[in-house]
């Protein structure tokens, strides 16, 4: 991916390490394993992932869930050879059109579920479901859009795929990538999205949990777009001081530490898997007060993915505490995920 903003070289030793390949491999196919398993014994999905022939060739007539289900299964073996098609300079499959899919694939489940419901004569009396499509398509927008505006479509490799190819030299991430990549956060996005399917399955009216995870989602929304904001004028203006040879000032630094940026390290990720577990509580009101119904397992793993040790917030600041000296002491001030106030370091 080329950046618009500008880049900053990695020279220092850093205060974070990054995952292993085995623990990398393991949480990849034990946590699809689960989703798997999860999906053939709980829902309405085991006809299509016991036959996925017979779903693909009898589409309209399939489970809408099942078939969803097959299309993510079908689509990941189509990035994975596009991957490899697209070659790196350095050798070595691409898999960079994997993120520009994150924000395009759960809009495309929503409204699938959607279009669905019209087919079976459920759409204008499930308002959970139409509330819920109209979430996921701002978020989805909103997001494109902060990508977009970064350089996301303009090309080129990601900057963490090139990272993480110096982690796992050679067959690792070829391995890496078929099975993490392009396999396992593909089903992941599956998972975050499938409360939905709830959604388009129930007869349950609106309650109060509904209401309440709409308005906790805005507030989300409009939480990540500061910080997506903040981040994005920061580096802009950062890097044009650097290119007129102008004094940097309060961007010395190289990071931005001012705003929700300090009172979390990562306001963008804690509002992104908070508004996924919004999304959750949906759900929960679909299958009647059940809180740990089968839909659950897609926000567990996302949570898994970005916040625990050797997670996606491990492999972030691995490369910023490379890139910045005082990264370091911003990361002793204030909290590395939730937020709160920050603490002092005198």
């Amino acid at each position: 991916m080329t950046t618009l903003t500008g880049k900053t070289d990695m020279k220092l030793k850093g205060t974070t390490s990054h995952p292993t390949f085995g623990l990398a491999l393991f949480g990849a196919v034990a946590q699809t394993s689960v989703l798997l398993y999860n999906w053939y014994t709980n829902t309405t999905a085991k006809a299509c992932i016991s036959n996925p022939y017979e779903c693909l060739v009898n589409y309209k007539d399939a489970d809408p869930w099942g078939r969803m289900l097959i299309f993510t299964m079908t689509l990941c073996s189509i990035l994975w050879v596009i991957s490899v098609i697209n070659q790196t300079e350095a050798g070595g499959s691409d898999p960079s059109i994997v993120d520009r899919l994150w924000s395009i694939l759960p809009v495309v489940y929503a409204w699938h579920m959607f279009l669905s419901s019209a087919e079976t004569a459920n759409m204008t009396n499930n308002p959970r479901l139409c509330v819920m499509v109209i979430l996921i398509s701002a978020w989805g927008m909103r997001l494109t859009y902060n990508f977009y505006i970064k350089g996301g479509f303009s090309g080129g490799e990601d900057y963490r795929w090139e990272l993480i190819r110096k982690w796992f030299p050679g067959w690792q991430y070829e391995v890496f990538n078929f099975f993490f990549i392009c396999f396992y956060q593909q089903l992941v996005i599956l998972g975050f999205t499938a409360p939905i399917v709830t959604a388009f399955q129930s007869s349950a009216e609106w309650q109060t949990l509904d209401t309440i995870a709409t308005v906790l989602f805005l507030t989300l929304l409009v939480g990540e777009a500061t910080a997506d904001r903040q981040q994005f004028v920061f580096q802009t203006e950062k890097y044009a001081r650097k290119n007129a040879r102008k004094p940097l000032g309060k961007y010395s630094k190289g990071f931005i530490d001012t705003g929700l940026w300090g009172i979390s390290r990562h306001p963008n990720y804690f509002c992104e898997v908070s508004m996924w577990w919004c999304i959750y509580l949906f759900s929960v009101s679909a299958t009647g007060g059940n809180w740990r119904n089968w839909s659950m397992f897609g926000c567990v793993f996302l949570t898994l993915l970005f916040v625990p040790p050797n997670g996606s917030i491990d492999c972030t600041e691995s490369i910023s505490s490379k890139k910045y000296s005082a990264y370091a002491d911003y990361q002793k001030r204030v909290s590395r995920f939730f937020p709160w106030f920050p603490s002092s370091t005198d």
